[in-house]
């Protein structure tokens, strides 16, 4: 089994939503039969990492297991699969905030079959990309994934903003195929696929080295809310009501920001690196802009969005600095932050639900008559701007005590664009907890489910648990 544990995790979910599109459509057991794939399909594969987890020690850096398959013979190419302690956090960060949305989703959902099985897609293409450790398997984990963010954007986004979904496709194909071409060029002059942990060792010249980097960037860059991409990543946000498809967009950046951390800045050549300081700016100043918006905005769940675009900005920004101490804390981060929005997307979306019920326009004091939801958002809040007794504390002070070190402006706009978007969230949520606001039929809305209390109090613990050790789990 052993030699498997990596291919599993992307197949178990890749064979989940198989069986999910081979669920009957009977009206009264699909919904519950998807509910139920999904849930046992999570559960498998989170255990599956654990256990791969115990066969690691987390003490070492570097890729401690290895997969290696056949795939063509004319040219000999193999598939190679890896991970080291950070990928496989994540990979496990990743799949363990699934399982908990998976368990407080609506399975009653319109068009169920879609919505699970294009999310267990996602889940097993993602899972690809992160133990993917060769160049060709990575573009192609990296490519595939567009299909199901683009089944999951149409059918549960705005169709009046149909010209933001063309945006995102054109922006992705072009980025896709200029990361084609580059890979290839790259296989060309090593005349082999070669593991992403060698990629350093290329030594292009001239106009090719400069376009293969350039495309690389292009390609990762499209997928992250940075200047001028920022836009159509926010209105497709906006869009998102349903909060697992939600949770699958806001990992968008996620994707463009891994690529980074593989490709990036030790990879690449110096010629290249002397412009990194430009995109540093760009980034910082994107995280400025957003949290701007994000105080005068009154709709929540965008405020959300920039508290989550501005988070990836840290951290990409994080990436380029000419140090290269700070993986380990961005993935720590990482781990914290993914849950965190998870739930966060989870709660906003009940206390959206409720105000459509009650027909309130404004929502002000509605979590005064909702006890359980009062206190879970009011934690993740804090938990998610820093509260410290998470991960994010000592983490995120790290990594903003190093762009401090770099540069003392970057570091004081950083701060300022944090302090603004917590600013924005305590904001929203001392008018919800403001009796005063509050409207007559307030009284009338309806707490959490047992289940999705228990769900999010766990998540807590396991927050609570990764302050003190962030591989607590490990055995």
């Amino acid at each position: 089994m052993n030699n498997y544990l990596l291919l599993l995790q992307i197949l178990i979910p890749l064979l989940g939503a198989l069986f999910v599109l081979s669920a009957k459509n009977d009206k009264n057991y699909a919904a519950d039969n998807v509910y139920y794939v999904a849930v046992w399909t999570l559960l498998i594969n989170n255990l599956l990492i654990l256990y791969t987890f115990s066969k690691m020690d987390v003490t070492k850096t570097g890729i401690q297991i290895v997969e290696k398959y056949p795939w063509f013979n004319l040219p000999v190419t193999d598939i190679l699969l890896g991970v080291d302690t950070f990928s496989l956090l994540l990979l496990f960060g990743i799949n363990l905030s699934f399982l908990a949305a998976e368990l407080c989703v609506d399975h009653k959902t319109e068009r169920p079959k879609t919505l699970i099985a294009a999310e267990l897609l996602f889940i097993g293409l993602l899972n690809g990309y992160l133990v993917a450790a060769d160049i060709i398997s990575f573009y192609v984990f990296f490519t595939a994934m567009i299909a199901p963010l683009i089944i999951l954007i149409s059918t549960y986004g705005n169709l009046r903003k149909r010209n933001v979904l063309i945006r995102f496709s054109i922006y992705n194909i072009i980025g896709v195929m200029l990361l084609f071409v580059s890979i290839m060029l790259i296989c060309a002059h090593k005349k082999a696929n070669i593991p992403l942990n060698t990629i350093g060792n290329i030594n292009l010249s001239g106009k090719t080295e400069y376009f293969v980097w350039f495309s690389i960037l292009f390609a990762f860059i499209s997928r992250l809310p940075v200047w001028p991409f920022h836009y159509w990543i926010a209105s497709m946000s906006a869009t998102l009501r349903n909060p697992l498809v939600f949770v699958v967009g806001n990992l968008i950046p996620f994707v463009g920001l891994y690529g980074f951390i593989r490709f990036w800045p030790n990879t690449v050549p110096e010629s290249i690196a002397g412009y990194a300081p430009v995109f540093e700016g760009a980034c910082i100043l994107t995280m400025l802009f957003l949290s701007l918006v994000s105080l005068s905005h009154k709709d929540l769940r965008y405020k959300l969005f920039a508290y989550a675009a501005v988070y990836y900005l840290l951290f990409l920004g994080s990436v380029f600095l000419p140090t290269g101490v700070l993986k380990n804390n961005i993935s720590y981060s990482l781990f914290s932050y993914i849950m965190i929005v998870t739930v966060l997307s989870f709660l906003i979306h009940h206390i959206e639900t409720q105000k459509k019920k009650l027909n309130l326009y404004t929502g002000g004091g509605i979590l005064c008559y909702m006890p359980r939801t009062s206190k879970c958002l009011s934690l993740y809040v804090l938990a998610g701007i820093g509260l410290p007794v998470t991960p994010l504390f000592w983490n995120n002070f790290i990594i903003i005590s190093e762009i401090f070190n770099y540069s003392l402006i970057f570091g004081v706009l950083v701060m300022l664009s944090l302090f603004i978007v917590a600013l924005s969230l305590l904001e929203e949520l001392y008018r919800m907890k403001d009796k005063s606001y509050a409207e007559s039929s307030c009284v009338m809305g309806v707490d959490l489910p047992n289940l999705n209390f228990a769900v999010y109090v766990a998540c807590l613990m396991i927050l609570f648990f990764s302050f003190f050790k962030p591989l607590w789990f490990v055995y």
